[in-house]
């Protein structure tokens, strides 16, 4: 039977048959085509073409190997690049995404027999960061162009100038509290170094306890007026102021109050005597 002609109707009918992705053990990558079943695959082994097309490979396999794992690698990093940029993705999932395109270059005619291998050849050749998740592998591509080397640093500059800030802030909190410090130690030293003086001629007074536990309050007496007559005029009598009563002192306020009366007793002497200056 004649193969369908392209552009032909029969073509395009072939092609809507073969839509979305086949068995991968029934394509040819060498020849790109994908046969349905696995009679057809074998009929396409026996074809001239296809005969012909294993014959120029057959001469230097390594170098038609190596042809397709690179365009492989190309076309792999592209889509992740393009798709992703710098996100962390899942390797299988991310796969699955590169296999939609029914014209990819299948990773049996490459040097790598799985994913795993292919990943790890990234990681190794520093093309992309292969981590180990929870689901499985994880890769993330490196942007090693030049635009981002040069974003790096102008990121790594920024956060060296901020660290720069807060070291010069850090630096003059530090010498503000050492200053702080020190002119605390001066104070405490010249205080202690005051001298002390002493009265000429007096003695300390002895300090008096009072431990009586309250003060009774004055004693007021009120008048009771009688009752009067409601008929007659009221005289204008003066009002009766009653006088409060005296709080009660504690026991500390009468011994601050005695210790400040001494105090200005002491002051009043000191002021006819000479004083006399002890170092």
């Amino acid at each position: 039977m004649p193969k369908a002609e392209v552009g032909s109707v029969k073509y395009l009918a072939n092609k809507m048959k073969a839509k979305g992705l086949q068995r991968l053990r029934w394509y040819c990558q060498i020849c790109e085509k994908q046969c349905r079943d696995e009679n057809g695959f074998k009929q396409h082994t026996l074809s001239e073409g296809h005969v012909r097309a294993m014959l120029v490979v057959g001469e230097n396999p390594n170098k038609a190997i190596y042809n397709y794992s690179r365009q492989f690698q190309r076309d792999f990093i592209q889509l992740l690049r393009t798709g992703h940029g710098e996100k962390r993705v899942h390797l299988n999932n991310f796969y699955q995404e590169y296999i939609r395109d029914k014209d990819h270059i299948h990773m049996n005619a490459t040097r790598w027999a799985s994913l795993t291998e292919f990943a790890k050849f990234l990681g190794r050749e520093g093309i992309c960061r292969v981590h180990e998740g929870e689901r499985g592998l994880e890769i993330q591509w490196i942007d090693d162009s030049p635009e981002a080397l040069r974003r790096r640093e102008d990121i790594k500059r920024k956060e060296r100038q901020a660290k720069g800030e807060e070291d010069v802030e850090s630096r003059l909190l530090a010498e503000q509290i050492q200053r702080a410090k020190e002119e605390a130690e001066k104070l405490g030293r010249t205080e202690r170094q005051q001298p002390v003086v002493i009265e000429e001629g007096a003695e300390p007074a002895p300090v008096k306890l009072s431990l009586n536990k309250s003060v009774k309050p004055k004693e007021t007496t009120v008048q009771v007026k009688k009752p009067a007559n409601p008929l007659a005029r009221k005289p204008a009598t003066p009002k009766v102021v009653m006088p409060e009563p005296q709080k009660k002192m504690t026991n500390a306020e009468l011994i601050m109050k005695e210790e400040i009366e001494r105090k200005r007793l002491a002051e009043e002497r000191g002021g006819r005597n000479k004083r006399v200056r002890i170092h």
